[in-house]
């Protein structure tokens, strides 16, 4: 064994399986795991972790781990994302496109009910790119709008008169109307978020004298309150001091995300003193923007690739998700372990059930990585000498003895264990 090495558990499943299987939308743990992992490597975010290896376990309990040489603000981050995977695993909503229509329905049924078609025909309708074009587009058609009613501002000489619709398909804190109304100077207007928090839309109509109303079709929860406890009035005061004025509410909306789109999460970066672009979680396979982002990642990659081989560098394929099974046994990896490869080493850790107790994590040389791989393939001691007997040209006794001495370590880790 050569050095310690960052280990951090992402996802504990062994409680949430069938919230994994429901997140992630496939028939299976196996699947799942790959599709989550999947989309955790296409954020931006993963690919500033400098050769991390993240590792999938589906049996016997689902675990995600990432691996790698971490700073203090990395490990801040992935400790973000470790929460954020727990929290919309408990508790997500996803919309698809039948749902999406659904809730279209009930936002027209509420303008209807607030201004009567007539009044409704004469708006002039308009979107919030680019998701609430997909929204307006639904209710068009649930409205019988004319072509002449949808548009952007500035295409007419008395817009400045006209009652304007604005519709987008969520509204988390505010930010992007607040954006539109101050590049449009428009008389009158309605802002008709699709999903908002009900506190956010009743604050857009006190602050804002121009808008007649914010009305919604479904309202979101505001989980800041469950998330920080007993510390959460003094969560508020900074986030309002983080956020500077910029958007209406500093609450923090339950997780949502759409078939075309997941919303930008943020975080808060201390050095920079301000917001930066944070983790998404849904899957590429659910919606359209993360699978235009995954190839993204996919296509810089593989020109970093076909570089480096112009070079005749040669590049690890840091963003291979491993997949590991169960050995056949007796001596087999425990429960709570991965492992990670890093070029011909190799890095083991055994996560512990309670998450407060840190992880114990090694990094092995190429020959040990060799032994670790014969063991969990033979799952016997024995076999895992026979194995490596075809491949090193050393003294049996030598190679029995370091085998030996490798399990003893193993098991009183913790890592390897025997049934």
């Amino acid at each position: 064994m050569i050095r310690e090495i960052d280990a951090v558990l992402l996802l504990d499943g062994r409680q949430s399986i069938e919230q994994l299987l429901a997140f992630t939308r496939q028939p299976d743990r196996e699947s799942a795991l790959q599709a989550l992992a999947e989309g955790i490597q296409a954020n931006p975010l993963w690919h500033k972790l400098n050769g991390a290896r993240l590792v999938i376990r589906p049996w016997p309990d689902p675990l995600v781990a990432v691996f790698g040489d971490f700073s203090t603000k990395q490990r801040m981050l992935l400790a973000d994302l470790a929460a954020q995977l727990h929290e919309v695993l408990t508790h997500h909503r996803y919309v698809d496109y039948p749902a999406a229509e659904q809730a279209a329905g009930r936002l027209a049924t509420a303008l209807r009910l607030r201004f009567g078609q007539e009044a409704l025909s004469r708006f002039r309708y308009t979107a919030i790119p680019r998701g609430g074009w997909i929204v307006l587009g639904m209710l068009s058609y649930l409205l019988n709008l004319r072509p002449d009613q949808i548009g952007v501002p500035g295409e007419s000489e008395r817009e400045d008169s006209e009652q304007w619709v604005v519709v987008d398909d969520c509204a988390l804190s505010g930010v992007r109307f607040q954006q539109f109304l101050q590049d449009w100077d428009l008389s009158g207007v309605i802002f008709c978020p699709l999903f908002a928090p009900r506190a956010l839309c009743q604050a857009i109509e006190r602050t804002e004298p121009r808008v007649e109303a914010c009305i919604n079709a479904e309202d979101l929860r505001d989980v800041a309150p469950q998330r920080f406890g007993d510390a959460y009035p003094q969560w508020l005061d900074e986030r309002e001091r983080q956020m500077g004025g910029d958007g209406y509410w500093n609450g923090i909306a339950e997780y949502i995300a759409f078939a075309w789109c997941e919303p930008e999460t943020k975080y808060w970066d201390a050095e920079a003193g301000c917001f930066e672009a944070g983790w998404n979680a849904l899957p590429p396979s659910l919606c359209l923007k993360r699978r235009m982002q995954a190839s993204s990642q996919r296509n810089r990659r593989n020109g970093r690739a076909r570089g480096l081989v112009r070079g005749l560098v040669r590049e690890q394929a840091w963003e291979t998700i491993e997949r590991q099974a169960v050995g056949p046994g007796p001596l087999k990896a425990d429960d709570r372990a991965l492992w990670a490869s890093f070029g011909d080493a190799l890095a083991v850790a055994r996560f512990p059930m309670e998450p407060v107790e840190p992880a114990t994590c090694f990094e092995f040389d190429s020959v040990a990585a060799d032994m670790w791989r014969a063991l969990l393939a033979t799952g016997s001691r024995q076999g895992a000498l026979s194995l490596l007997l075809d491949n090193y040209a050393v003294a049996p006794e030598v190679l029995r003895r370091d085998l030996a001495s490798l399990v003893v370590e193993l098991e009183e880790s913790g890592i390897l264990i025997h049934r």
